[in-house]
């Protein structure tokens, strides 16, 4: 007589369920985290400013001043208000701020906010600025400190 027709069916269909569900179940969770690992998730900052790190100059017949900033958002057709982390540096001198207006066909700039000056021998801090004349003279107005070494 055949040995195979001597096996119970049920033990080889439970024993045959006992090995495949584990298997398929490792199979197919190693499958799903591959594919959650591969997949990428984008983000997309949504800013509420205009242009995203602004640089602009101001030139005039002894030097060039270099503006720069975080942000900035379009006040009117040439003005532009910079904000976060305001420079505006020189060959010799610096000034940083927070919220400047400037104005590109005049090339002015004021803030009303407090700044700091600092050239070779020279710290001034004010609580505004204004910038004009093509950067060949500066007007520091509010409570100001000068300190000269």
């Amino acid at each position: 007589m055949n040995f195979l027709l001597f096996i119970n069916k049920r033990y080889i269909l439970i024993a045959t369920i006992l090995i495949l569900f584990p298997f398929l179940t490792f199979v197919s969770i190693k499958y799903f985290s591959l594919n959650l690992n591969t997949i990428d998730e984008i983000k997309l900052e949504i800013s509420s400013s205009d242009i995203i790190e602004p640089r602009f100059a101001i030139s005039n017949d002894n030097e060039k001043i270099f503006i720069t900033a975080k942000e900035g958002n379009f006040v009117e057709k040439d003005k532009i208000l910079l904000e976060n982390n305001v420079k505006f540096t020189s060959n010799n001198f610096s000034i940083i701020s927070d919220n400047v207006t400037f104005d590109r066909s005049n090339q002015t700039a004021n803030s009303n906010n407090k700044s700091i000056f600092k050239s070779k021998k020279t710290i001034i801090t004010s609580e505004g600025f204004n910038i004009y004349d093509k950067g060949n003279k500066i007007n520091f107005y509010g409570k100001t400190n000068i300190i000269l070494k």
